[in-house]
């Protein structure tokens, strides 16, 4: 029976519903999943014609649906210094606008 995202350790299978062979050669054979290009038992993501449908499996054969991006700042507005000295017209013509 088809399932959405991964298994229990977090690794795509041939069980999901995202899951696609691209030579169309997945067949479900009572609890077994076959492969009829092989003819014999679907290795799931390890083979090189798994594909998803989501566009969600990741080189090392894990689901990108299971995965948490962690984001950080690298640059703080702390790290910049703005000391901008300006000569001439546009000097004279923004002294006015500071405030």
């Amino acid at each position: 029976m088809p399932h959405e995202g991964p298994d229990s350790n977090g690794r795509c299978w041939p069980r999901c519903i995202s899951f696609k062979c691209a030579k169309r050669a997945m067949l479900i054979r009572g609890h077994t999943i076959w492969c009829s290009w092989l003819n014999d038992v679907c290795v799931g993501p390890s083979c090189s014609y798994a594909q998803c449908v989501r566009n969600k499996l990741l080189p090392d054969n894990r689901c990108g649906l299971v995965i948490k991006r962690i984001t950080s700042d690298v640059v703080k507005p702390e790290d910049f210094n703005l000391n901008i000295k300006l000569k001439g017209k546009l000097a004279r013509k923004l002294e006015g606008d500071i405030v």
